[in-house]
């Protein structure tokens, strides 16, 4: 009964530290949402004010290539000096002010990182005492059935269940980084579509002006290309005379090459006759080679020669050995007899 008491006490207090432990979750969840919708909402702003400067700039280009440009020269050969001094100066406090810009962007991300850092570093401390205080409920449990084994099944336990945290953590990271990149491909998509319609509007404008004022011009380059174009039938006719040249030399040695290659597959033809030739001929004497024996071989022929002389030679020592040896045991046997008597 007590220790049923006692089960049911720890069961509880389990049961308030794990409520205790996801409310700690769900507010760090919040505050992390938080600092991330801040990021992509400051992310934003910056990719807004990037298409704006572009489009500016565009704008810009445009309004100076509209001005006349002997104008201009004029103008800037007057006040060059002056005009260049003030835009040096504007120049530089475009660039001072970008830097201010990018060191607070850079200090916020500095703070936002220390604060998600501090925030890591306490949310590993809570998971670790939430771990500790797992093993040391769930172990003294299962003293009858084994403290090893227990402690064994229970790391195996806090492995599996700390693989899963980190693949839900990696899940919600490529969530927020895909949800941040389509806003930013939203954004682009916008901006450049109304660049793209401010940029067809001003092209239009910009056509029906020149249309009224450049005719001669366009005369005048047509004049131009008249002559560019008789010029180049000249030298296309050239061409074509080479061309037609080259390909009358090319037919001659088209046919000097078939010729060639005609005689090449005859030559072809009587060698492989040749060859096979050869080959009857060489097969030919080495029939014969084997008929006649040693009769085609002078060196074996000397050789068996010698050794016929030499083979008789050593018949004759042999017979005239045998000789003696009978002559030996005759007078041995005799030697005998007398020794006998």
């Amino acid at each position: 009964g007590d220790e049923e008491e006692r089960e049911k006490e720890e069961e509880k207090k389990d049961d308030e530290k794990e409520k205790e432990e996801k409310e700690v979750e769900k507010e760090k969840e919040k505050e992390r949402e938080a600092l991330l919708a801040e990021l992509r909402e400051l992310a934003g702003e910056r990719q807004v004010l990037r298409q704006r400067g572009a489009r500016l700039q565009l704008r810009l280009g445009e309004l100076l290539l509209r001005r006349e440009p002997g104008a201009l020269l004029q103008r800037e050969a007057v006040a060059g000096p002056e005009v260049y001094s003030h835009r040096l100066r504007e120049l530089m406090e475009l660039r001072k002010q970008r830097d201010e810009v990018s060191q607070a962007c850079e200090e916020q991300v500095s703070a936002r990182r220390r604060v998600a850092d501090k925030q890591e570093a306490q949310a590993q401390a809570v998971w670790a005492q939430l771990q500790a205080l797992k093993k040391a409920v769930a172990v003294p449990r299962r003293r009858l059935a084994g403290r090893t084994v227990a402690t064994k099944t229970l790391d195996l336990m806090q492995a599996l269940e700390w693989d899963k945290e980190q693949r839900l953590r990696e899940a919600r990271v490529e969530s927020i980084k895909l949800k941040r990149e389509i806003q930013n491909l939203e954004v682009i998509l916008k901006a450049q579509g109304e660049s793209q319609h401010f940029m067809d509007f001003e092209h239009m404008k910009k056509e029906n002006q020149k249309h009224s004022k450049n005719i001669d011009d366009l005369n005048t380059e047509i004049l131009k290309l008249k002559k560019k174009v008789s010029n180049t039938v000249n030298i296309l006719s050239q061409f074509r005379g080479k061309l037609q040249f080259v390909e009358a030399e090319n037919e001659g040695r088209k046919a000097a090459l078939m010729g060639t290659a005609i005689n090449l597959s005859q030559k072809r033809h009587i060698l492989a006759k040749t060859k096979q030739a050869r080959d009857r001929l060489w097969i030919n004497n080495s029939k014969l080679q084997q008929q006649f024996g040693l009769l085609g071989n002078k060196l074996l022929l000397w050789d068996f020669e010698e050794t016929v002389d030499t083979v008789e030679v050593l018949s004759v020592r042999l017979e005239m050995l045998k000789c003696h040896h009978a002559d030996r045991i005759l007078a041995i046997r005799k030697i005998e007899k007398k020794n006998q008597k």
